[in-house]
């Protein structure tokens, strides 16, 4: 019995023992974990108090949120009550005291960010206006597509790089030699000759850029060869050269720079291909344009995209006999290749005959003057409309097939230029050749007497009195100018019946020197100025003449015009993007022999701009088949990068190649 009680009394002893060391290690925890709770609120506090110190309004925002939360989750913590009440009184004081601040800072800030949004757009319309012909290329490309608006990208970006190179060559070039050089008249280089001076200011004689044109800053023979002009001692020569270099590396790099953007660009609009009909009908509309006719604008570049978008869904789809197909595009590259080897041989044809005209004829007329700037100017224009109808057998995508139009009319226009210059190179030679027979520029009289005796019968001596010529000078004989007969007749034993003394005076003159840098600088602003008369002439022509008659004369005909032959004309990317490309390539080609090339052509440029927009809007009618243009435009680029580098060979050869002029320009 006593054994039971003891058991008994130990196992309560145990349990009593047990309950006790949990109940320790129940509070050990609960002060440990208090203890924590401590740490971590004051950490937290010192958080807040961190956060309500800051006036950035993100941070305030996502402190008042984490108060707002302890607020809404104070129950659930297991905190003691005296805790809870000090934490919530701390957060509803944190709330009260910034959300107010908070509320009026992202008040303020809203407002100023749509303040700062409108701002911006209206100093983006103003900018607008301030882009050179940006308002006409935007309504250009809501009327006829992006295809036709790249054309009039590509010609505002050629007139900023002409620009440049007119501040180079100018500011480098022509404004020291006018304000350092020797004055007009001073210098052989810079005179009229007397013999060309009545016909100076002929009409002949100015379209054929001579006279005072060829004796004027426009050409490379006018500038000295003085190391040192000007008491600042300016290097006239080394500018010109380093400037004339200058043309073509800082063209090679902009054409670079504009690739590898283009590059960039294409690769991040790639994702714009998808769900392309989505994003056309429902995202393509600005919602903050206010005005009627841009809201109309808008409108129709909205229909010109999805037109280009179902044109590109049913390229994708076409399905053409392959046979068939491979034996048109055949046809198709050999009649290409028969226009390309007929217009070289034509020029050549030209050329030669002009040379031979220029040997044989001592004065030429104004047709024989310009008949190889004429047949070249014609072909760029005609030709180009033989490969678009060629073209039109090949049945490719609409964007590949301009792709082929532009290559054939590079390479057309390209075996014109090489035709031209190896004509000009001839003549270059034979100029350069003929420098070293006249080193002295002079002109000079001289005379002597001949006795010439007839005696008895009819024979005839001649006695010649000692001529003594001491000047060592290559000089060439023009004629012989005056006979002056005196005349004494007498009867001798001798059996002399007459003598003859006369007075024999030659007129001794050096030929004017050559200078065959000037005459390449003519000719190719000459062509450069035919070829926009005959653009004038073309749009002109082909599209205003044209849509006046197709407008007017619809009612009187049998057929519709508008519909039918002859129609209105559709604005031809191909020639008039290659039409550009061949223009710079001129402009390269001549820099060098003529400065004021490129200010030239800035003009020309800023006139075709106008020229070409008005007719676009005015005589055209959007293609048939309204395609989108390539986003990074770089097939344009690498044509004019390539046009370039073999419109600088010839430059390059020239200069390496053949004597510099030893009267008539800076070397």
């Amino acid at each position: 019995m006593s054994t039971v009680s003891e058991s008994v009394v130990g196992s309560t002893r145990s349990l009593s023992a047990a309950k006790r060391h949990k109940s320790i290690r129940k509070n050990s925890r609960r002060i440990y974990s208090a203890y924590q709770d401590n740490q971590g609120s004051s950490d937290d506090q010192d958080k807040e108090d961190e956060r309500a110190d800051s006036n950035d309004p993100e941070e305030m925002f996502q402190n008042i949120q984490y108060q707002k939360e302890i607020i809404a989750n104070i129950r659930t913590r297991p905190w003691p009550m005296r805790r809870k009440l000090k934490v919530l009184k701390q957060a509803r004081e944190i709330v009260l005291k910034y959300e107010g601040r908070l509320t009026r800072t992202r008040g303020y800030q809203t407002a100023g960010a749509d303040l700062l949004k409108k701002l911006s757009r209206v100093l983006y319309n103003i900018l607008v206006l301030f882009i050179p012909w940006e308002v006409r290329i935007k309504k250009i490309e809501s009327h006829f597509g992006s295809g036709v608006a790249s054309y009039f990208i590509f010609l505002r970006w050629l007139f900023g790089i002409n620009i440049v190179l007119t501040i180079m060559t100018g500011a480098f070039i022509v404004l020291p030699e006018l304000l350092a050089g020797a004055p007009f008249g001073t210098t052989r280089s810079k005179t009229i000759p007397k013999e060309h001076l009545a016909s100076a200011q002929d009409l002949d004689t100015i379209w054929s850029l001579g006279g005072y044109l060829q004796y004027s800053v426009l050409f490379y023979g006018y500038y000295g060869r003085l190391r040192k002009i000007g008491s600042a001692g300016y290097r006239l020569p080394l500018a010109y050269f380093l400037v004339g270099m200058a043309v073509f590396a800082y063209s090679f790099i902009v054409l670079l720079r504009k690739m590898a953007k283009n590059s960039r660009l294409s690769l991040a609009s790639a994702s714009d291909e998808n769900f392309t009909f989505c994003w056309r009908v429902f995202c393509a509309w600005d919602y903050l344009i206010g005005n009627p006719e841009a809201a109309e604008s808008k409108g129709a570049a909205i229909v010109n995209n999805i037109r280009e978008a179902i044109v590109e869904e049913q390229e994708k789809k076409k399905d053409t006999s392959l046979a068939v197909l491979i034996s048109l595009r055949i046809l198709a590259n050999i009649l290409v290749l028969l226009s390309l080897a007929g217009s070289i041989y034509i020029i050549y044809f030209v050329v030669d005959r002009s040379q031979k005209l220029e040997q044989e004829k001592p004065e030429l007329t104004l047709w024989e003057k310009n008949e190889v700037s004429v047949v070249v100017s014609l072909i760029t224009m005609i030709a180009p409309s033989a490969f678009e109808l060629v073209a039109q057998l090949e049945m490719y995508h609409p964007r590949t097939s301009l792709r082929f139009q532009l290559a054939r009319v590079l390479v057309l226009y390209l075996g014109n230029l090489y035709s031209l210059i190896i004509a000009l190179l001839d003549k270059v030679n034979s100029m350069s050749s003929a420098i070293p027979l006249s080193p002295g520029n002079w002109s000079e009289s001289s005379s002597f007497l001949a006795t010439i005796s007839q005696p008895e019968g009819n024979s005839l001596s001649t006695l010649v009195s000692e001529i003594f010529v001491s000047e060592h000078r290559n000089i060439t004989i023009a004629t012989i100018a005056t006979v002056l007969d005196i005349r004494n007749t007498s009867t001798s034993g001798s059996g002399v019946i007459s003598n003859q003394t006369s007075l024999f005076e030659k007129n001794i003159r050096s030929q004017q020197d050559p200078c065959w840098e000037t005459y390449v600088g003519q000719e190719m602003l000459k062509l450069s100025i035919i070829d926009m008369i005959f653009t004038v002439a073309s749009i002109l022509l082909i599209d205003f003449i044209r849509g006046l008659v197709v407008r007017y004369l619809s009612d009187c005909c049998c057929w519709d015009l508008e519909s039918k032959f002859p129609e209105y004309g559709e604005f031809k990317i191909a020639e008039n993007v290659l039409h550009l490309i061949y223009n710079q390539g001129m402009i390269w080609m001549g820099a060098f022999f003529s400065p004021c090339l490129p200010a030239f052509n800035v003009l020309k440029l800023i006139g075709l701009m106008y020229l070409r927009s008005w007719a676009v809007l005015t005589c055209n009618v959007p293609h048939q088949q309204v395609f989108r243009a390539s986003r990074s435009n770089n097939f344009y680029v690498a044509m004019l990068l390539f046009m370039l580098f073999l419109c600088m060979l010839p430059t390059i050869f020239a200069i390496v190649r053949y004597r510099p002029s030893q009267h008539c320009g800076p070397f």
